[in-house]
């Protein structure tokens, strides 16, 4: 057992007697491990960096909930995984260590999370690959709005806590027909969580033909305006045989393709 592992079963099982502040005790007890990389509550390597990024406290302390990570650890028939605003790639690595799962293939257009992600990717053996862009309406550099010290909550829309950007890449549904047409083989598992451009993304999905084989798509749903978005992407994934399978509080929802009787 090397030292890294040792510390995040003992930082596990410390966090077990928590009622509650699981994940802040876990990433400070995570400071103890060594190398360039630690554990994370999610049983996957993740490589250092700044923990005053959110996004990355979160990662590596299972701040998301066991939900998801759950569900892409059970499933039971052969897929590829599509990460859509993957930023480090957690749930990449979680769907990684399925056996069934054949590929991963994650998007971000945030230039910081390239090396970062790709690092991860190693440390885990992942079989797959990062595109550093966004999916969009067509093919374009835009702004892309950031939050200091939360690398996750990168958006193209602005919100009032969003006034610092940088220009980065995207691309439209022809580029994802060439994912499809490369992947036919098996069902897609999609995660989509690029803030507020939810449904800009699935409709450049149907556009690409991919939904007709894909198995299931968990998105994040967030203020502002979440009730009328809830609806839209309801609707809009219901008219392409998704049905709402759970909703995971505070913003996450699992739809799953209706099977064809």
């Amino acid at each position: 057992m090397n030292f890294n592992y040792a510390v995040f079963i003992l930082s596990k099982l410390f966090c077990l007697l928590l009622p509650r502040g699981k994940t802040r005790f876990f990433n400070i007890l995570s400071r103890l491990s060594n190398k360039n990389w630690k554990y994370s509550r999610y049983n996957v390597k993740i490589t250092n960096q700044n923990f005053e990024d959110l996004t990355y406290r979160l990662s590596l302390g299972a701040g998301y909930g066991f939900f998801y990570s759950r569900y892409l650890d059970r499933i039971s028939e052969k897929f590829v995984f599509l990460d859509f605003g993957s930023n480090l790639g957690i749930y990449s690595l979680v769907s990684s260590y399925n056996s069934n799962c054949k590929y991963v293939i994650a998007f971000d257009p945030l230039p910081s999370v390239k090396e970062i992600i790709l690092k991860n990717f190693k440390l885990n053996k992942v079989k797959g690959k990062f595109y550093n862009f966004g999916i969009y309406s067509k093919n374009i550099q835009r702004k892309l709005y950031t939050v200091k010290n939360h690398s996750g909550f990168s958006s193209i829309i602005k919100h009032d806590n969003k006034s610092n950007f940088i220009n980065a890449n995207f691309k439209n549904f022809l580029f994802l027909k060439k994912i499809n047409a490369n992947h036919k083989k098996y069902k897609f598992v999609i995660k989509i969580d690029v803030e507020g451009a939810e449904k800009i993304l699935i409709s450049e999905l149907k556009k690409a033909n991919m939904l007709k084989n894909t198995k299931s798509i968990f998105v994040e749903i967030r203020k502002p305006q979440l009730i009328q978005k809830k609806k839209s992407i309801i609707n809009q994934l219901k008219k392409n045989n998704f049905v709402l399978k759970e909703f995971i509080e505070p913003h996450d929802y699992l739809f799953e393709k209706l099977s064809k009787n």
